[in-house]
Parts: structure tokens; sequence; C-alpha cells
């Protein structure tokens, strides 16, 4: 219900303030501590844990302002009104995450409701500077829960915590992406209807999602992930044929769900911006009949 959109994560409410740096002086028979001009420790006031270093320049943006911000977005819409959402923030407290699901406005794919695509909107900041507050709308597909991706899905909203500006999230922004995601289900259905050729994936997954550029002149591919995309690829051609719907799905299930030791926050995030640069490919278009 729309209640969860202020169900914030205890976790997650903690206020961050910016503190001096010193560091002591032993050049001199007397010890000093010495500021270090320009750079502050970022620290959880919670925890006096410190969570980055920066500059005068930093501007503090909690989390839990920017999750108001969008709340009261959707809010003012009134277009939505069973909604769930999920927070996750890093171990240290360093980085957050928002997904929140639209599922009045879910758009069947076939002629069950069973597969469907849900309006996902994400939302992203952080306090080491990894990620500058963002605000996303796409889409995920069930029953996989793949993330849906679009090369034309853009930042909506992207504003570094060195930028003077506030960040703005309209109602209008809102509909916006609502209205985006009605287009989807027409193109997936035709995704659904084009053929293709085992070799003809083989191929594209090589040459886009698996390549590895080690310098100007050298290029070849990642066994690991192109085992591991050849087994989605099995496992969607099972229940969507040999049709680049399939191919689509292997390719997001990828970005989705990452099997990886590293953070599969930032793995996605990097996966997803394969699967753009395979879908904006020539071979791509090829197998699209574009």
């Amino acid at each position: 219900m729309i209640d969860s959109l202020y169900k914030i994560n205890e976790d997650c409410t903690f206020n961050v303030e910016k503190q001096p740096i010193y560091y002591l002086d032993t050049n001199n028979k007397m010890e000093q501590e010495i500021e270090v001009p320009n750079r502050y420790a970022l620290v959880n006031t919670r925890t006096k844990k410190p969570l980055n270093v920066v500059s005068n320049k930093y501007k503090i943006r909690r989390y839990k302002d920017l999750i108001y911000k969008v709340n009261d977005v959707i809010n003012q819409t009134n277009l939505s009104k069973n909604i769930t959402v999920t927070d996750w923030l890093h171990p240290k407290g360093t980085k957050f995450r928002r997904d929140v699901y639209f599922w009045d406005h879910a758009i069947p794919v076939k002629d069950h409701n069973r597969e469907k695509t849900i309006p996902h909107l994400r939302i992203y900041s952080s306090y080491d500077s990894t990620w500058a507050e963002q605000i996303i709308f796409g889409s995920v597909y069930v029953l996989c829960m793949n993330g849906l991706v679009r090369p034309e899905w853009q930042f909506k909203v992207y504003n570094r915590h060195n930028s003077s500006s506030d960040t703005v999230y309209t109602a209008e922004m809102f509909k916006e992406g609502l209205e985006a995601q009605k287009h989807l289900g027409r193109e997936l259905f035709k995704l659904m209807q084009r053929k293709v050729y085992d070799e003809q994936v083989n191929i594209l997954f090589k040459t886009t999602l698996a390549k590895i550029s080690r310098n100007s002149l050298v290029v070849s591919h990642s066994d690991i992930a192109m085992r591991e995309l050849g087994d989605l690829w099995d496992h969607y051609c099972n229940s969507y044929g040999h049709t680049m719907f399939a191919v689509y799905q292997s390719a997001t299930h990828w970005s989705s769900h990452p099997i990886t030791k590293g953070n599969p926050q930032m793995v996605s995030r990097k996966r997803e911006k394969q699967v753009i640069n395979m879908m904006n490919s020539r071979i791509w278009n090829e197998m699209i009949g574009g």
C-alpha cells in the first residue's frame, strides 16, 4: 500500500556531518595537531564512524530527504495505491538504494495475467561519492523480476553532491515515467515474434556482453560470461522459443541477478549499461529487423 512509502528502514535515517581533519606535526620537538585545509571527514552522527573524506564544496544530501521528496511527488499525482517498497543500505552506510513498484500500472505481456511488466522507480544516493542522487524510471518483468532495459531510458534526475543545486523531481516527471511504460508491452510482443538462431545469439553475446577489450588491438571475450549467458539462453528458450524476447530476457537476467564476489548493486549497474550498448549495436538491430 502507499503507506509503505513512508516506512523507511531505521538504519537508513541516520544524519551525517562534516568534521575537520587534523594531522600530527612531529617535525618540531613539540608535537601539535594541524588542521588539513579544505578536507573534512563525513561522519555518521549515530555511530561516530567516518564515511568519506570530502571538500568544502560537498553538499550533504540525506537519504531520507530524497525519499520524502519523491514520496510527496507520488502522492501528488494520486495515480497509484498498490505500491511495494524495498530499501537497501550498504553495511557501512555508505550507499543507499530504494526500489518502488507500482502494481496498479502492470502491463500484461502474454495472454494470461501471470507475465507482465511492472513500472519500477529506482532511487540511488551515497555518502562515499560512488553514486550521485539519482532517480530512474524503468520496469521489471514478473515472474522473473528481471530489470527491463531500453536504450532511451536515461537518468531523469542526476545530481552530484558537489552541485549547489537542489535535487528536483516533479509530478510531471513521474507521469512521464508511467507513460513511457505503456509502449513497453508492444515492444516486448514484437520481440516475441522475431525468430533467431543459436549461432546469431552466440555471436551477439560474444561481441557485446561478454566482450573484453584488452587494448585497442586485442579484443576477446569472457568464457565465464559466455557460460552464464549460454545457460540463461537455454533456460529462456525453453519458455519462449528461439526468439529475440528470449535473448532479451537472458541479457536482462544477467544484468539484474549477477553472480559475483563483488558488490551486486555495482555489478548490476555496470551490466545494465552493457545491455543498453548491446541493444544499440549493429548486430542487435539486424536481428530485430531494424
